[in-house]
């Protein structure tokens, strides 16, 4: 497996696309993961641009837009990144993409899967990458997943600057919204996947007592957001965005839980209610979560230095982190990139993008567990390859 990276910050599409490609012509890619930030305002050109320098039909091409871009050289606000890899034919490539994963995400997602599985006929996918429009219950999506996948699923929501008004999902030439889009990996590859999700709680658990869709109104019989701000001291205002977020447990005081992000209410909508990036489930148990800048910190220190202890050496990452962590981390947002590349020599390439919502398992000593969906989270895909 060879792998190469690149990014751009030329704000023209189509000259940034022909950076990219330029970027990328050495290595021939047989795949590439494309991270554009929303100032692209998802125009094709920035395809157009890429695959004009490469000249090639053959090319797989799977990525989505985030709050900013994470590259080996460089990590910025504004611009793109791209990770190309090229495994000489030892591994193919498969994506499959379905429209209409807002209102209807687990069929949508359940569509890829199967197209997937049909391409796939030497043997099930060893890995799959997935990205989804962030405006959808990801709670359905991850559902579909755990059905269907036959191996783990990483990759995170697509999003914007915060704003949390648009996104955009590629796959090969086209770009789209409300669309979610899967790449299956076929053949022999060496990766392992880390997680990085420590929470700080504040307060006591609550019951939801009322809730729709992705949205709470009651915990403990009270109005969501009273009992979010009674837990934390303080109102909640758009700058906690993200930043506060929801442990949801079957049962009180349970030790692990799935993290959610805390969002305000869209205007014009009941101001005493929550807005989560995924569902709940009946008769969860809520508890207010925070994640102080040294724990961030901290807990990807601790992922880079376990980087060693792999049977095989690293060429390509994928790094999805939230973009709730980009806020808190501030002026050390480069922090996750560094401390991967400082503790990884063998590392050649790596891309990635602050996201809306994570996808990917839990390593256990038998490998994974199923995948999940999560907040909160910095989520690193380490790939090496049987060819290499």
């Amino acid at each position: 497996m060879n792998a190469k990276s690149c990014s751009s910050t030329i704000t023209d599409p189509y000259r940034a696309g022909i950076e990219i490609g330029e970027g990328l012509a050495s290595l021939q890619p047989e795949v590439i993961f494309l991270f554009p930030t929303i100032e692209y305002q998802g125009s094709p050109e920035l395809v157009e641009g890429i695959l004009d320098v490469l000249d090639s039909d053959d090319i797989v091409l799977i990525g989505n837009t985030g709050d900013g871009f994470y590259e080996y050289n460089k990590v910025g606000d504004s611009g793109v990144s791209a990770l190309g890899m090229n495994s000489d034919g030892a591994v193919n490539w498969h994506i499959a993409c379905e429209s209409g994963v807002g209102s209807q995400p687990f069929e949508a997602t359940e569509r890829c899967f199967a197209r997937l599985h049909e391409a796939c006929k030497r043997s099930d996918p060893a890995l799959y990458f997935l990205t989804t429009d962030f405006r959808t219950d990801t709670t359905e999506i991850i559902a579909a997943v755990q059905k269907s996948a036959r191996g783990p699923v990483v990759g995170g929501s697509a999003g914007d600057d915060y704003t949390f008004s648009k996104c955009f999902v590629y796959a090969n030439r086209e770009v789209y919204t409300d669309c979610v889009a899967v790449l299956a990996v076929e053949g022999e590859i060496e990766f392992d996947i880390l997680i990085a999700n420590t929470m700080q709680p504040m307060g006591s658990s609550g019951k939801i007592t009322e809730f729709e869709g992705t949205t709470i109104r009651m915990i403990d019989n009270i109005p969501a957001m009273e009992f979010v701000e009674r837990e934390i001291g303080k109102p909640i205002v758009v700058i906690d965005q993200g930043i506060i977020s929801l442990k949801l447990t079957e049962h009180m005081n349970d030790v692990n839980g799935r993290i959610r992000s805390v969002l305000l209410p869209d205007p014009g909508q009941d101001e005493s209610g929550i807005k989560l990036f995924g569902g709940v489930t009946q008769g969860d148990y809520a508890q207010v979560c925070l994640t102080p800048r040294e724990k961030i910190i901290e807990d990807v220190k601790d992922i880079a230095q376990s980087i060693s202890n792999l049977p095989f050496n690293p060429i390509a990452a994928l790094a999805v982190s939230c973009a709730g962590r980009k806020k808190v981390l501030a002026e050390h947002l480069d922090t996750e990139v560094s401390n991967i590349v400082d503790n990884c020599k063998s590392l050649e390439a790596l891309a990635g993008f602050p996201s809306f919502g994570e996808f990917g398992p839990m390593k256990t000593d038998d490998g994974y567990t199923d995948s999940m969906f999560h907040n909160m989270t910095f989520i690193l895909l380490l790939i090496g390859g049987s060819n290499n």
